[in-house]
């Protein structure tokens, strides 16, 4: 009996490890300002990174709410110097309105995640007097247009530095610097190239205080390039971010800038004092093969904005703050019914502007119904135009009573900026026409918001009428047959389970010899593909197969996951199975140089053909090592 419940010990221990390594990543984290002023609008959001639901909001009593909770989810996955990511969140928002001079305390929100409560951090936040707020300085001292190097590369003089800043920056570049207060204005990131550049990663990310903010571009990871001619010189042009920004204050706004780090290939002349004319021929740059690598930090300029308050003349009373251009659409889904059935009424605000902050419109129901907190949805939609889309808002209503009734028309108003006036947008009134129900049917519901309405069939039962079960006394369960069946079950289950796991471990194995024999086969399939594009001239859908067929070889060969392979990895893998050193140089040289020629210039053929030959040649180099 005690080595029977030994094992079920164990097996508990053993399905709550498991559990625990399950949950262990989730992240539920409060983030907000540091400091606001008295009177400003800022946003508070809270963020978990994993599909939840259950979420309770702390207690705001005394906080001035504008909207909220705005709920939001984003998926992604990223793939960064050949690894991969995939991240999920759920975003819960609120405005809210900044009181009198002090500290304000944001208590934690709970969540539930698989059935486990999760809590997130508070949050202390310092409000400010009008008059002690400075503004947003411009002036960040940084290295911004240096360049650094590694012990390995070349030291540049000064002239060449001058020039390389020429070769290549970022420019930061606004649709609008004079918004109204809540109009939404684009912020774009280019940067712009004469030379090859690789390994782009931003290490400060532009701040926006005074502004909400949207990403356009998203986790696309895709640069579109295309040609710009600059003071008589040619640059390749590539957006690397764009921002959509809704002002949440008036006056002088400071856009920080921005800094990317990067990896610029050159070309560096061979000095000579020599008066020889052959040798001064073939240092000639058409001649020369002196390249290098220069890790460069590149810095956007800073943007001013000036917004404007919106006009107080024909302000009507209805106005909320939605700032745009804006339709409105109700509908309801029925409009006869009994008494303690449900309907739902909808309203539907479709356009382009400040479309997630907009409240709920308030609807005045009937005294005799039972109402409850809109569900809110929002389809936003991103352009370069910036953010567009629908937000929708639910109503449930219970009629109590019978008799006739009508739902008033509701009234949506707006500020549009192109035109530079108010307007007033109202719904249609609808008679509904209540009849008693039949029965003693009753809804309870267990919280205000509408899906958290619970119904009930019968509030008593009948008393429950024969046959009935009857049990001998002095029976139990101790001790009996079904007792040592029970005390066997995990027994049995803990070796079927050491069982699956040995012929899992046998399978893996076995696909593990397939992939490192069928891994040449395969890259050699992706190089003949590679091929078919290059003769119908789509160099991108190339260069994305000659990356495949070597990263794929790798992984193949080594067994390895395609979010675990990096150069460093490759580097390890070919060193431990003695390849040498120059095989290893060449299959890395191959996959830094299929970067650089997505932006190097010259001739797309004659490109295509030399990394295709140099691929081919690094995956039989490093076949013959690895045989």
């Amino acid at each position: 009996m005690r080595k029977g419940g030994m094992f079920i010990i164990v097996l508990f221990l053993f399905a709550s490890q498991t559990l625990w390594a399950a949950n262990k990543n989730v992240q539920f984290i409060l983030r907000g300002p540091e400091e606001v002023v008295s009177g400003q609008q800022f946003t508070i959001r809270f963020v978990i990174n994993a599909n939840a639901k259950n979420f309770t909001p702390p207690d705001f009593s005394g906080i001035t709410v504008l909207s909220g909770p705005n709920t939001s989810t984003s998926s992604s996955i990223q793939f960064i110097n050949g690894r991969m990511s995939q991240a999920y969140t759920i975003t819960f928002s609120y405005i809210l309105l900044a009181g009198k001079p002090g500290t304000l305390h944001i208590g934690p929100a709970t969540i539930t995640v698989k059935r486990k409560k999760y809590k997130s951090n508070s949050l202390d936040i310092d409000i400010l007097k009008s008059s002690s707020y400075a503004g947003t300085s411009s002036s960040n001292p940084t290295t911004g247009n240096g360049v650094s190097q590694n012990p390995k590369t070349t030291k540049l003089s000064k002239t060449d530095r001058n020039n390389l800043n020429k070769d290549v920056f970022i420019k930061a570049s606004i649709n609008n610097t004079h918004p109204y207060l809540g109009q939404q204005v684009v912020v774009t990131y280019r940067i712009y190239t004469k030379v090859p550049v690789s390994n782009l990663s931003i290490n400060k990310v532009a701040s926006f205080k005074g502004f909400w903010s949207q990403d356009l571009l998203g986790n696309n990871t895709t640069l579109k390039q295309s040609n710009e001619t600059i003071n008589g010189q040619q640059y390749v042009v590539a957006t690397i971010r764009k921002v959509a920004l809704i002002p949440q204050q008036t006056g002088k706004l400071v856009l920080a800038p921005m800094q990317l780090q990067c990896t610029v290939q050159i070309r560096i002349k061979n000095r000579t004092n020599s008066n020889d004319p052959f040798e001064n021929f073939f240092n000639d740059s058409f001649f020369n093969q002196n390249v290098r690598n220069i890790n460069k930090t590149l810095k956007s300029n800073p943007i001013t904005v000036n917004v404007k308050p919106l006009p107080t003349e024909g302000k009507p009373g209805c106005f909320a703050g939605a700032v745009g251009n804006f339709k409105l659409q109700d509908s309801v889904d029925k409009t006869s019914l009994t008494t303690n059935d449900a309907l739902t009424y909808t309203i539907k605000i479709t356009g382009s502007g400040n479309i997630e902050l907009i409240d709920a419109p308030m609807v005045k129901f009937p005294s005799d119904f039972e109402t409850y907190d809109p569900k809110i949805s929002t389809q936003t939609i991103k352009s370069n135009h910036g953010i567009s889309g629908t937000k929708k808002f639910e109503y449930l209503a219970i009629p109590r009573n019978p008799g006739d009734f009508e739902i008033k028309p509701v009234t949506f108003c707006y500020f549009n900026p192109s035109d530079k006036k108010y307007h007033i947008l109202k719904t249609k009134p609808y008679k509904i026409h209540v009849i008693k129900g039949k029965g003693s049917g009753t809804q309870v519901f267990t919280g205000n918001a509408q899906e958290d309405i619970k119904f009930l069939g019968k509030d008593i039962h009948h008393i429950q009428e024969g046959p009935y079960h009857f049990v001998k006394a002095n029976e139990y369960l101790w001790g009996s047959v079904l007792f040592y069946i029970l005390l066997a079950i995990p027994v049995l289950l803990l070796i079927i389970l050491l069982i699956i796991l040995k012929n899992m471990e046998k399978r893996k194995s076995n696909v593990t010899l397939i992939k490192n024999r069928k891994a040449t086969k395969i890259a050699k399939s992706r190089l003949q593909k590679a091929q078919k594009v290059k003769r119908m001239g789509d160099d991108k859908a190339f260069y994305d197969e000659i990356a495949q067929a070597l990263w794929g070889y790798i992984a193949d060969k080594f067994n390895l996951k395609q979010s675990n392979l990096s150069i460093d990895s490759v580097k390890e893998k070919l060193s431990e199975r003695n390849v040498n050193d120059n095989t290893i140089n060449g299959f890395i040289d191959v996959l830094n140089n299929i970067e650089f020629a997505r932006f190097a210039p010259g001739d797309k053929k004659d490109k295509m053909e030399n990394i295709y030959n140099e691929a081919l040649n690094a995956i039989l180099q490093a076949e013959k090592s690895l045989k």
